[in-house]
């Protein structure tokens, strides 16, 4: 089970987690509402955007993950769950830790497993990949069948600095089967946004995973 802790305020955010207790609050279900760490009994939860939290909502998840026990929203009862918790952001969270905005003991907590993804800029050898793949699927969305790429369109496609990583490249394969009606694409022929026109490497744009 995933959720955004970007998109949800902080007392909203803590009931989709840890669930609320009948009449809990006005407007609350009459029977009170699991969280996704109950839901999710043996199984993963995925915070994504984990820089969001609140340090009220730090601390609380903190405290679940030293005991994997926790008492819903109003409740009284402690409820013990097994799941596995991960995490991504796109901030730099030492950076957070010594500004304060992020707890050291949550992210020590956390940082068992680090993935570091690095930015499209800094790995155009997947690019081909990555190309094949979303041309594939383009392809099959627009129902067409999947054109080739030259050489100078691989390599055109390579120099951009992608700020918008992966999507930003989904997007423009897309863009550019939809538009072009050819069975060869050439680096003339991609329809970039024109917002990644004329982009050099110079910007930093790091995605982490925990």
């Amino acid at each position: 089970l995933a959720i955004n802790c970007a998109t949800l305020a902080e007392n909203l955010l803590e009931s989709e987690l840890f669930g609320y207790a009948p009449g809990a609050f006005t407007g609350s279900k009459q029977g009170g509402k699991p969280g996704l760490f109950e839901l999710a009994e043996n199984g993963t939860v995925f915070l994504d955007e984990i820089a969001e939290l609140s340090i009220y909502l730090q601390a609380k998840l903190l405290r679940f993950l030293q005991e994997f026990t926790f008492r819903r929203i109003g409740g009284t009862q402690e409820i013990n769950v097994n799941v596995r918790i991960v995490c991504a952001t796109h901030k730099n969270l030492d950076e957070m830790i010594v500004t304060g905005e992020f707890r050291d003991d949550l992210f020590y907590r956390l940082n068992v497993l680090s993935l570091n993804l690095p930015p499209l800029r800094e790995r155009a050898e997947d690019i081909p990949a990555l190309l094949n793949r979303f041309a594939t699927n383009a392809a099959e969305q627009v129902n067409i069948p999947k054109p080739d790429f030259t050489n100078q369109a691989i390599q055109l496609l390579q120099s951009v600095p992608w700020p918008g990583n992966i999507r930003e490249l989904q997007n423009v394969i897309f863009k550019t089967l939809a538009l072009v009606d050819k069975t060869v694409i050439d680096h003339t022929d991609i329809c970039f946004t024109s917002k990644n026109q004329g982009l050099t490497k110079d910007k930093k744009h790091n995605n982490e995973i925990i």
